[in-house]
């Protein structure tokens, strides 16, 4: 049901400064930005520096995967059926892609996505 990793997120207290390291440091091509986030391209995949927020699967700071999916709506119920902890529904839309979170059973987060078409 899951792929190799779409999706690496960071979630940082100061996204500004993580910003400069990932772009001008390490060199990473930024694709795209927003409040609250900025999108790096990593070998066709996307690297995401996220601000540290009271969100559950951004209120400290982490690295946490992104698995793809071929359909989330289907992934999920049968993550939940298997008794995986959801921390979110699933997120996002047409136009970015859809997302939802989950915990392993040690408390580390991770999530599975659906690209957009």
């Amino acid at each position: 049901m899951l792929n190799w990793p779409a999706w690496i997120g960071v979630v940082c207290d100061d996204l500004d400064a993580q910003r400069r390291f990932y772009r001008d440091t390490l060199g990473l091509k930024e694709l795209r930005a927003g409040d609250g986030f900025v999108w790096f391209d990593f070998e066709g995949r996307t690297l995401e520096l996220l601000a540290k927020s009271e969100r559950p699967q951004y209120d400290q700071r982490r690295v946490s995967f992104g698995f793809e999916v071929a359909d989330i709506h289907v992934a999920r119920a049968e993550l939940v059926a298997r008794g995986v902890e959801a921390v979110t529904d699933i997120e996002g839309g047409p136009d970015v892609g859809y997302w939802a979170y989950f915990r392993d059973i040690d408390g580390n987060l991770f999530e599975i996505v659906q690209p957009r078409p």
